[in-house]
Order: C-alpha cells, then structure tokens, then sequence
C-alpha cells in the first residue's frame, strides 16, 4: 500500500498541474510534507513514534499514539487486536521511562508519573503499572529485580519490532479508498504478468533440458561404449562453459570435455535441477566461493592466494583476477554494494577492493602483525565492518569494529568470559544484534557491540553461525560436523542438532562457507562430502534433497534466489566453483 500511495500522489500531483490548478497542487504539497500517516509506511510510522521517546515529548508521544488510534486502530473490528493495542501502549510509555532514566532525565520521569499517573490508575491495565509508580524513587532500578529486563537491549529490540509488525498488520486490514483500491489492482496485474513471465521462461529451460534428455538416451542405447562428445553437444545438454578458459584449466578438468552419468535435469525432494555450469579456471583446491549482494558476480579463491572475479549471465566470463602472497582467509561481499569485495589476508590485512576500477583502493589493518583474518561481515548500512583475526596457533585473537566511511578503528570489542578467536559473524537486518562463533565452541550475541548473551553450543569449535531469516533463531555448523538450530529467547535452547558430516575436516583454517540460507528462510544448504545437500527449516531440519555429485568433496556453498529459481554456489577441492539452477 505505500507504494500505491506514493505512485497515487504522484498522479494527482500531475492531474493537478495538466488542468492548471497550481494552488491546489501547492497545498497538497505542503499536506505531503507535513503527512502524518508517513506515506502508510509502518517502518515510518515507528521511527516517528519512537522520535518522541527519544526526545523525551511526552505530550508529541501521546498526541501521535492518539492520532494513530483514531485514524487507524478503532477502524479494526477486532478485540485481539485491541488487546495487543493496549499492551503495546503500555510497553511503549516504559519504554520512554526506561529511556529517560538511562539518559539520566529523571525529571521526565517524574513529569510522566505527575501527568499520567491517575490516568494509568483509572485504566483497565492498572495491575501491570502498580509497581511502577516507586520507580523514581528507586536508586538503581536497572538492578531491581523488578526493572531489570526493562533494561536490556532484547527487551528495546523487541518493543520496536513489535510494534512496527503491529502498525504493518493494522495498516493491511485498513480499509482503503476507490482510488487506492484500483492501483493496487493493477500492481497486482503487472506483478502476475511478470511472475507468468518468470515461469515462462523456467518451462522453456525445463523443455530444453528435457529434450536433451531424450537425446542422451538415445545415444547411450546406440552405442553404450561410446563416452566422447563434442563440447557443443554438452553445451546445449546441460553444460554451459566459458569460451574464454584457459588451457592449463582444460587440461587439469577433462571430465567437462565428456558426458555426464547422470541425466542433466536432477529431481529429488522438493526441488528440480535444471543445469548447471562450471567455472574452470583455477588451479587449486578452492576454499571460498561468494555471489555478491545482487547476484551480479561471484567471487571464488583457492589455497594459493588467487582471487577471481566473474559472472556467469549470459556467459562464464572472468572479469578481474587477484593474486595475495600471505593467502586468503576470509571473504565478503559488501552488503547492497556489488562493486566493493572485502578480504582477508594472512598478513593482518583486510583489502578492499572495487570492482569497478579493478583496484584495491584501501586495506585496514589489525593491529597486530601476522594475523589471519578469519572473519568479516558488514552490517545492512554498510557502515560498520567486523574483522576477527588470529595467529597460526589460533592463541591470539583480535576482534574490531571498522568505520566503512573513514575506514578508522572505531572500538575493540571484548570476547567474554574468555578470549577465543571468533570465527564467524552475521549481522541481524538492522545491524543493531551480531551473532559470532568462536574457536571455543561458544555463540555470543552482540547489542550495539557490547556482549548481552553467550552460551555452549559444542565441544568443538563453530565454523559458521547464521541468523535465521525472522532472527529468533541462530544456525551453527561445527568442526565435528554437526549442524544445530538455537532459539534465541530464551536463551540457548536447541531446537535441533544433527550429525551432517561423518568424516568432519580435522584442521579448518577457513571458517563461515559451511552452510547457506535461501532468502526466504525454508532451505539450508550444506556441503556433505561430495554433494551438496538441502534441508528444510520448516519440517525441523529434514533433508530435502540432494544435488548431483561433483566428483570432488564440496568445501564451500551459497546461495542466491533472484526469483522462482533459485542458483547455488558450489565450491570443490578439484578447483572447480559450479552455479546450480534448482527449481
């Protein structure tokens, strides 16, 4: 709906103007910028709500809350929702009390209590507020039993979210205008006829794959024996390789130049294989392999310090090619910048390279020399970036917060209770909770870079640990193998652990390329020997299916979801990185 209603107002902006009513266009410009309902945008609506908390307008607080209710909230025939209203509110005005005393404003404390405090009495919900009113008279209220979840960074965390789900819920179920009414309709016809699209296009790969089918069966019952076949013929099957690869890689990878046992379209489980293509160029075991936040390019590295970076639409096609003498220990795209690769060398550097200019236009370093850089990840912003680097005997760990703007140190953060190397992180979508692994085989969540909650997931250490997509739970893939979902509240309770790998890595030296989200939060996808795996989330971690064999074992996987069809990264220890499209 908020976009129908920018798109709407735009429409009336130049009706208004085609038929030369400029005063009125005027005024509804100046309705615009002074607009109250944030253009039907709950993440809008929130952040103004919250503005008043903040800036500690009581009365703004209550005049907007208001507005809300009678714009919004009473148009809602649902005592569920009316329910959650009032608990919300409540939460809300703590919320202001808690913040007003951390920003040592007891004053507005007691201004909230002198103004409200017989309204909170005379209301349905006063049992939940008796204790409160000995709150400014309290010294220490964040040690206070009572007070004391009041105050920390989960409780915070989980009033906005709630609230803004609450104001997008309540914003759907509202009844909208004609005018309205008709745009969302034909947004709706547009995204159908571009979905039928989508899947006209699938069905003609799916038709195309098939036919190379019948094709491969009929040259196997003519001639059973036979095993050579023109790359073109492999090409038009399933196989779709570079025009542009280099010989020494021809050489090293004959089985791309032969048929495949396997029949190309691969069905098991919930998804369907549709082709894959290889990418061929390097010359030893890979050891990360990344698409970029777009899907645009994929970045892959190996054992001998080589980066390269390429795409793979229409064709496989090398774009840039890198190569780092102290070796490649971490790899990262920058979050919703394709140019910008972040890595993490042996020499306690992090290079930042453009893709655009082919250049690493800057490198930050870790205080400490000979450092492996094991772990980055940037938040949504792309304001922060974490770096967590170690020694060859993993004994020394560093674990910093960079400034993406003036690239500067900007804090060291703390590894409670005791140090460990932390071996993967992963922001939450906001950038306000960090999620690590760590050597020790301990989770640490971290709130505005501050510890605020760490448990025992393993004996042995983490090698990737991952938000799930509602971020209520963490995903941990450990060194023995073993893959586990935790709950975030309450703390440390494990939903499923299970065995994925019978014959783990004994000595990993690269961490976070173990496992790999869908965008949409139902699949997994884990490296398991030879294959690649797909476990569903939603049935608790269930294998779904399995992808076809690579001849090699699987060192690294990702994962991108453009559209209907999804596309798989896989790296091998043959140096072969392989884009899988599943339907």
């Amino acid at each position: 709906m908020a976009r129908s209603c920018v798109v709407m107002d735009e429409m009336v902006r130049e009706y208004l103007l085609f038929r030369g009513f400029t005063k009125t266009a005027q005024t509804l410009e100046t309705e615009i910028k002074f607009d109250k309902d944030k253009n039907m945008r709950a993440d809008k609506i929130t952040d103004h709500l919250l503005s008043f908390v903040y800036g500690f307008d009581l009365s703004g607080l209550k005049d907007y809350w208001s507005y809300l209710n009678k714009r919004f909230f009473r148009k809602i025939p649902n005592t569920a929702i009316h329910k959650t209203l009032i608990k919300l509110e409540d939460c809300l005005y703590k919320y202001y009390i808690v913040n007003a005393h951390q920003s040592q404003k007891h004053e507005k404390v007691v201004e909230f209590f002198e103004r409200f405090g017989r309204d909170i009495l005379g209301g349905g919900n006063r049992e939940t507020w008796r204790e409160w009113f000995c709150f400014p008279y309290i010294k220490n209220p964040e040690l206070n039993p009572v007070f004391g979840p009041y105050f920390q960074r989960i409780w915070c965390d989980t009033v906005h979210t709630s609230l803004q789900n609450f104001i997008s819920t309540v914003l759907d179920a509202v009844p909208l205008p004609a005018l309205l009414q008709w745009k969302d309709n034909t947004f709706d016809e547009v995204e159908e006829k571009q979905q039928l699209q989508r899947e006209v296009t699938v069905l003609k790969m799916k038709l195309q794959d098939t036919s190379s089918v019948h094709q491969l069966e009929e040259n196997n019952n003519l001639n059973k024996n036979l095993v050579t076949r023109s790359d073109l013929d492999i090409a038009e099957d399933f196989y779709i390789i570079s025009a542009s690869r280099s010989p020494e890689a021809a050489a090293r990878s004959p089985h791309t130049d032969q048929p495949s046992t396997s029949i190309p379209r691969h069905k098991n489980g919930s998804f369907t294989s549709l082709n894959h293509r290889d990418y061929t160029e390097h010359t030893a075991p890979l050891i990360f392999a990344r698409f970029s936040c777009e899907g645009m390019f994929c970045a892959t590295s190996d054992i001998n310090g080589t980066l390269k970076v390429w795409t793979f639409s229409p064709d496989i096609k090398t774009l840039h090619s890198f190569v780092f003498k102290s070796g490649i220990y971490s790899l990262h795209w920058a979050t919703k910048i394709d140019k910008l690769l972040y890595v993490g060398t042996g020499d306690s550097k992090i290079k930042i390279l453009n893709i655009s200019n082919r250049k690493i236009t800057q490198e930050l370093s870790h205080p400490t020399d000979n450092l492996r850089v094991i772990s980055l990840a940037s938040n949504v912003a792309c304001t922060h970036l974490v770096s967590s680097g170690t020694d060859k005997e993993q004994k020394t760990s560093e674990f910093i917060v960079w400034d993406c703007k003036t690239r500067e140190c900007l804090q060291v953060l703390e590894i409670t209770p005791l140090p460990s190397p932390i071996t993967s992180t992963h922001y939450n979508h906001n950038g306000n909770l960090l999620v690590c692994g760590a050597m020790d085989g301990m989770i640490r969540v971290y709130a505005d870079y501050q510890c605020i909650m760490g448990w025992q997931a393993s004996s042995a250490a983490i090698t990737t640990v991952k938000f799930s997509v509602d971020e209520n739970t963490v995903f941990a893939y450990c060194k023995d193998g073993s893959l586990s979902q935790w709950r975030l509240y309450p703390m440390s309770q494990c939903l499923y652990n299970i065995p994925v790998s019978d014959t783990p890595p004994q000595n990993v030296q690269h961490f976070g390329r173990d496992i790999a989200l869908d965008s949409e939060g139902k699949y997994l996808l884990v490296g398991r020997g030879f294959q690649a795996v797909v476990y569903s989330i939603e049935n608790g971690l269930v294998e779904d299916s399995v992808l076809p064999s690579q001849g090699s074992k699987v060192s690294c996987v990702d994962w991108h979801v453009p559209y209907s069809t999804r596309l798989c990264l896989t790296a091998t220890t043959s140096g072969i990185a392989r884009i899988i499209g599943l339907l």
